[in-house]
């Protein structure tokens, strides 16, 4: 019996106008508040790009974040209300090896590739140009502009991630140099994400299941990207949307229907009421 289910953000649960149906917040507000079964946010967004499509689903607990690397507690008890994103405690947190990410740091500049460094929840960016523009408009963070690196390296940062269409290249050379340090995926086809080794967000979600006592058997995950791969392989009953590309559709259990046609709505029909919801 399901008694988890985790979700992806973009593509699977926020649609690419940045919205989520009716349908999917009533959903999941049931969900949250009328039945015992936990749904979780695990995204590759920042905590403070996350909090408010959370409170709009009723997911008041941990959110996963940085495809993993940090889950913060939105249910924290005694945070104030509109308290700063800083103010709700971390429950774990794996940044990238500081001199790791020195080397990464250096390599991006020379090449000269549009990064962003997320520095205990502080976005940094290389470049203010039309693609920070749009990221900062689908992640409502207004970056901070530092365009030497190394400079703003003041402590681990988080998640590196490198906007740019060539990204491909780069991802080559930072695994070569240093793939057992960082994990490295594609969000987008011009996103590319780097994070420890050990960071994935099955890995994160390991960590609650074991506060929760829950069997592996007990999670549904969904989602529709490579980063969302490790939570589709490894939980009970992996879901990819409808919009996934085939190579994820091919790990999964199960192949829901878009995010259009509301495929995080049909595959909890199916897998958690037994057709009825």
């Amino acid at each position: 019996m399901i008694k988890l289910i985790a979700l992806d953000l973009d593509g699977t649960v926020v649609s690419d106008g940045l919205t989520i149906s009716d349908k999917l917040q009533r959903t999941l507000n049931y969900l949250n508040r009328e039945t015992d079964i936990r749904v979780v946010i695990a995204t590759g967004r920042m905590f403070p790009s996350t909090i408010n499509f959370a409170r709009t689903l009723g997911c008041d607990g941990p959110l996963i974040c940085y495809q993993g690397g940090m889950i913060r507690d939105l249910g924290a008890q005694g945070v104030p209300a509109g308290a700063d994103a800083h103010a709700y405690p971390v429950l774990y947190h794996q940044p990238i090896d500081f001199d790791v990410a020195r080397d990464i740091a250096r390599l991006v500049q020379d090449n000269g590739f549009h990064t962003n460094f997320y520095i205990n929840d502080v976005l940094h960016t290389t470049h203010f140009n039309p693609e920070s523009e749009y990221y900062a408009k689908i992640t409502g963070v207004t970056p901070i502009h530092s365009p030497v690196p190394e400079a703003i390296l003041d402590a681990p940062p988080t998640k590196i991630m490198i906007i740019d269409e060539g990204c491909d290249d780069i991802i080559d050379q930072i695994k070569a140099s240093h793939g057992q340090h960082v994990s490295l995926c594609k969000s987008r086809h011009n996103f590319c994400e780097i994070v420890h080794a050990e960071v994935s967000k099955w890995n994160a979600l390991a960590q609650l299941m074991a506060d929760w006592h829950l069997p592996v058997e007990a999670v549904m995950a969904v989602g529709d990207q490579e980063n969302d791969l490790s939570m589709i392989r490894a939980a009970g009953l992996g879901v990819a949307m409808g919009n996934a590309p085939d190579h994820v559709k091919a790990e999964a259990d199960f192949v829901t229907s878009d995010i259009q046609s509301e495929g995080v709505i049909a595959a909890i029909e199916q897998h958690v009421f037994g057709g009825s919801l």
